[in-house]
């Protein structure tokens, strides 16, 4: 079982942090309520988070007004807050009939594997911190497991009669999957279809074939498969299809439709996560929500970057100068995520739809929506370090550029990885930006600082004059390279944008505070077809690449 379970509402997973000075009595009793809701939570209904962290903490703090999430996923977090909360308990597994045991003793003691144990916690099997000669490891009561079995009768039967792959089956499903490894299946497509066949579970016959069929050789790809991935590689470093073709010694339509179908299969494996919003389903939400005023403004803050101490110093500045603005950029932030979920949203769906051989204009809408979204992503993860910056200025005294080297980098890291968190999951609906960030970051900070003495504090001052080099805005999604080839030179471009090749570029990619624009529309633009223009934008990328490396 895992050190440390992850939340999945930033309103649980602040509450640890906002009772960090309870007794241990009050911790205890935190602690029980909260496992007793556990146990009453329906995972179909919804509930009002107030209303149960009111019921945890026996009055109201503030904490989840407005909020309703799913029994599902508020009993899977509540799961883990017990967790935490015990590891400021001094238990030691007798305050319970039947004691307490580890996830492994546990696991032997029933029948079942351990990952079974992993996933009945999100369906409500507490675990706790308990203390055995003295040190700390994570236990499951007895008690607590024979009221999981009470409540969930049918699956804890099932998780303890499951069976084994016998001889026969084991014999069968390894025939049938090396005969669909000879085809061109994948292992874990294969693993699927033959677990849907034998009903059996994909993670079983998954690792069955990973331990026996991990090392059986692939067919080799074909030579227009080969063809493909060299014509689409050469494509994206500016090569021009013609030379392509001579190259590979085919037509130069054909090397076109084959970095068409190559830009597809990169594509699909992008699988963009959204928010689905109500507003999604009305008529003209194509027009209208992408093209919101607020949605079509990519002018970042000006957060400076590269530099933490310089970071910390400039989002003090930037707080400074929109003071009086905080009730125009909530509206902000609201519109920019709502389009950012529209667009992720539009471009999946269209992934889904396309064809092996997808046109090429689909392409570069797919592409041109999900460069949208990155660019309002990284506006709203901006404004998020903007706030969470200023919550450390409030958590550190004196400020955190006084805190050591490394534990100012950590203090970074832990604070993107909340911003990148919260930008991905906010529910322009349910919450206000500001108040979903300050969560998010309290939860990071008081994970991650340590109250440093005043002699090395004013050390760890001095030792910043030359900076501390880190960089923030750096990726703001995993998919980001797939659909961002000049990502690494958009500082150059912003510096240069006056120029013709830049200008045109980051009107084509969205920088410099430009929207991402399809070909089409840049040729609409420029009045020029489509052809003439994309000969041009490919010089002048080559000539930013140039000049960017000289």
């Amino acid at each position: 079982m895992p050190r440390r379970a992850s939340y999945s509402l930033a309103t649980i997973r602040a509450l640890p942090a906002q009772t960090v000075y309870a007794s241990a009595d009050a911790t205890l009793r935190h602690m029980l309520a909260a496992e007793a809701h556990v146990r009453e939570i329906d995972p179909a209904c919804e509930y009002a988070l107030s209303d149960t962290i009111e019921r945890i903490v026996g009055a109201r703090i503030g904490l989840g007004a407005g909020e309703v999430v799913v029994g599902r996923e508020l009993r899977a977090n509540l799961a883990t807050l017990v967790l935490d909360l015990s590891e400021r308990l001094s238990l030691d597994g007798s305050e319970r009939d039947g004691g307490a045991a580890t996830p492994d003793e546990i696991a032997a003691e029933i029948g079942v594997a351990t990952k079974t144990l992993q996933r009945w916690r999100a369906a409500g099997l507490c675990a706790h911190w308990i203390r055995e000669h003295g040190r700390p490891r994570v236990a499951i009561y007895r008690a607590s497991l024979r009221e999981f079995a009470e409540l969930h009768p049918s699956e804890f039967a099932r998780a303890r009669s499951f069976r084994r792959f016998d001889a026969m089956e084991r014999a069968e499903l390894l025939a049938e999957g090396r005969r669909l490894l000879s085809e061109g299946w994948t292992l874990n497509l294969a693993a699927k279809e033959l677990a849907s066949r034998f009903h059996r579970s994909h993670e079983g016959v998954r690792l069955l074939f990973l331990r026996e069929l991990g090392n059986v050789p692939r067919p080799r790809r074909s030579s227009a498969e080969r063809a493909a991935r060299f014509a689409e590689t050469a494509w994206r470093f500016g090569i021009e299809p013609a030379r392509i073709a001579e190259r590979l010694g085919k037509s130069e339509s054909l090397v076109r439709a084959l970095v068409d179908r190559r830009r597809g299969e990169v594509l699909r494996g992008v699988q963009p996560a959204w928010v689905e919003l109500s507003t999604f389903t009305l008529a003209g939400a194509d027009e209208t929500i992408p093209n919101a005023p607020a949605a079509r403004k990519f002018q970042p803050l000006g957060l400076e970057d590269g530099d933490l101490v310089r970071a910390i110093h400039s989002a003090r500045e930037i707080r400074r100068l929109f003071a009086r603005d905080a009730r125009a950029a909530a509206d902000r932030d609201e519109t920019r995520a709502a389009a950012m979920h529209f667009l992720l949203r539009r471009a999946s769906r269209a992934i889904d739809a396309l064809t092996r051989w997808p046109d090429r204009s689909r392409l570069d809408e797919i592409e041109t929506d999900l460069r949208t979204a990155l660019r309002l992503r990284a506006l709203l993860v901006e404004r998020g370090l903007v706030i969470a910056l200023g919550r450390a200025d409030q958590y550190c005294e004196g400020g955190p550029e006084r805190l050591p080297s490394d534990e100012l980098r950590a203090l970074a890291r832990a604070l993107v990885a909340s911003v990148l968190d919260t930008v991905s999951g906010f529910d322009p609906s349910r919450q206000k930006f500001d108040r979903a960030v300050s969560l998010a970051a309290d939860y990071a900070l008081a994970k991650a600082v340590r109250a440093p003495s005043p002699r090395l504090a004013h050390r760890a001052a001095a030792k910043h004059a030359a900076g501390v080099p880190v960089r923030l805005l750096g990726c703001v999604a995993r998919w980001q390279h797939a659909v961002d080839p000049l990502a690494h030179h958009a500082e150059y471009i912003a510096m240069h944008a006056r120029e013709r090749a830049c200008d045109l570029v980051a009107r084509r990619y969205g920088f410099a505070g430009k929207a991402p624009r399809t070909v089409e529309q840049l040729a609409a633009e420029e009045r020029t077809t489509v052809a003439l223009l994309t000969k041009r934008l490919r010089e002048a990328e080559l000539a930013v690449r140039r000049a960017a490396r000289a």
